[in-house]
């Protein structure tokens, strides 16, 4: 287990992220001309506003715009009418840690810092997705889960690592209680009135007094933000903890740990109470963003304002008996729309996540795509839609064009995961992809088998043979032992 720090030595602990960020400051001049060579700016005209809504957990199958019927989410559903629903867009890695370090870093987790959660922080050295939207010019803030850092090592803290602003989680167990008894401000803690009884690690446990739900206080802070900087292009990443659960205070709860003020609509469905929750919890993420169109409008800036929404993986793979129907709870609200896996499992179930992208006047209303990208991609798509050339150092590849109709899109032809200790890897090139449970491959034709039933192994040796030798050029953490025939 990573150290830790508990909360009555955060204030030495401030003391010394405060040297740290000077340490930092002093250091971006040095970063600037390190990066000149990877990330020159262009011609671009006035760059827009970058809005990232990162659901936690929220399955592909689970909102309306890919056919969610039981759940209501018109806000998600608006958006994906007004933008480009993406119809092939998956995280670059089925758990949240590793995912969340593509997305900063550009990288697939072959070579970020993070195969696994927790089990490595970013550091100093490392150019983060902030950092060169804040060498364009953008104050950047963090609101949400982090998840990246070691408590003991303030350089992966997210002040240290290119955010303006931060408001929620540094630490993900953190982000499992939604009723906490602190939250933190940059490296200060600020606490709650939520009383919760033996907390562990980092304040996990469940609150038996909860009057601040911390998406609330998290959704607030962030809505400051964008009045504070509405005239000057920022960027926003919104990671909210909706709709995960609060793994540590799920056991004997009604509510299955999916903690929500209310249920809503919901609590007149016939459905067990942790059902009832989960569903709530999804309608509020769609309530939240409603509200921030909302406040963008209000503004005057929604014109010029580029908002991706996304999940950081498959839905989850937890299992509940309190359903009454099944006892998976990413099988609720068929939430994996019947693709094989879940959450934490490198087939499709665990990749595929809902994504969209709208930019007024950039994008199509109503519009689709099929390219096949991921974080990565997205970390060069939107450095370059701030106006900058995407890095070439990095994994992914600007889909730029694809969002705007205009240039041409160049995309890597293969993608790569891998999970910690190997125990998982999987490539895709064109239809075919691999998938790998520890060094014993299968390989589906996704084009006739979307579903990844029937293994081609044995069929298809060629394509087999070029699918490893990726996987084993791609890892740079690993070797693997030779395929066998």
């Amino acid at each position: 287990m990573r150290p830790f720090l508990p909360l009555r030595v955060l204030s030495r602990a401030a003391i010394l992220c405060g040297a740290v960020m000077l340490l930092s400051s002093c250091r971006s001049s040095s970063r600037a001309e390190r990066r000149t060579d990877t990330v020159a700016r262009t011609n671009a005209p006035v760059p827009p506003n970058i809005v990232v809504l990162l659901a936690d957990d929220l399955g592909i199958g689970e909102v309306g715009a890919w056919g969610q019927q039981d759940i209501t989410t018109p806000h998600i559903d608006r958006l994906a009418r007004d933008g480009m629903r993406f119809t092939e867009f998956r995280s670059s890695a089925a758990v949240c840690g590793p995912a969340r370090c593509s997305l900063m870093m550009g990288l697939h987790n072959g070579t970020c810092r993070l195969d696994d959660n927790d089990n490595d922080y970013l550091r100093t050295a490392d150019i983060t997705l902030p950092e060169r939207l804040h060498d364009a010019g953008y104050v950047t803030g963090l609101f949400g889960k982090w998840g990246l850092s070691w408590d003991s090592e303030p350089e992966s803290w997210p002040n240290a690592q290119g955010f303006d602003e931060f408001f929620g989680y540094r630490d993900q167990v953190h982000a499992h209680n939604f009723y906490p008894e602190w939250l933190l401000s940059g490296t200060d803690s600020v606490r709650t009135r939520n009383v919760v009884p033996n907390a562990g690690r980092m304040g996990a446990g469940r609150a038996t007094t909860r009057l601040d739900y911390a998406p609330t206080l998290i959704r607030d802070r962030a809505f400051r933000f964008v009045r504070t900087h509405r005239d000057r292009p920022f960027f926003l990443y919104w990671a909210t903890n909706l709709p995960h659960i609060n793994n540590e205070g799920s056991k004997g709860e009604a509510d299955g740990g999916y903690e929500i003020p209310s249920l809503g609509a919901y609590a007149a469905k016939p459905w067990p109470v942790a059902k009832q929750s989960y569903a709530a919890q999804v309608s509020r993420l769609d309530e939240d963003l409603g509200g921030l169109r909302s406040l963008l409008d209000s503004l005057g800036i929604a014109e010029r304002t580029l908002i991706v929404f996304l999940s950081d993986n498959g839905a989850t793979f937890l299992r509940r008996t309190n359903d009454g129907t099944t006892d998976i709870v990413g099988r609720w609200f068929n939430g994996t729309l019947g693709y094989r896996g879940f959450k934490g499992d490198l087939y499709e179930g665990g990749l595929r996540v809902p994504g969209i992208a709208y930019w007024p006047g950039r994008t199509t209303p109503g519009s689709a795509s099929a390219v096949r990208v991921d974080f990565t991609d997205l970390h060069a798509t939107l450095v370059e839609a701030a106006g900058q050339t995407p890095p070439r150092d990095i994994s992914g590849r600007s889909f730029l064009p694809a969002v705007t109709g205009t240039g041409t899109l160049s995309l890597r032809p293969y993608q790569v995961w891998y999970s910690p200790d190997r125990t998982q890897s999987a490539v895709l090139e064109g239809a075919w992809k691999a998938v790998w449970m520890r060094d014993t491959m299968q390989l589906f034709n996704l084009q006739a088998d979307p579903g990844e039933r029937t293994d081609r192994v044995s069929s298809e040796p060629a394509v087999a043979a070029r699918l490893d030798a990726i996987r084993r050029t791609e890892d740079r953490r690993r070797t693997h032992p030779p395929l066998r025939p």
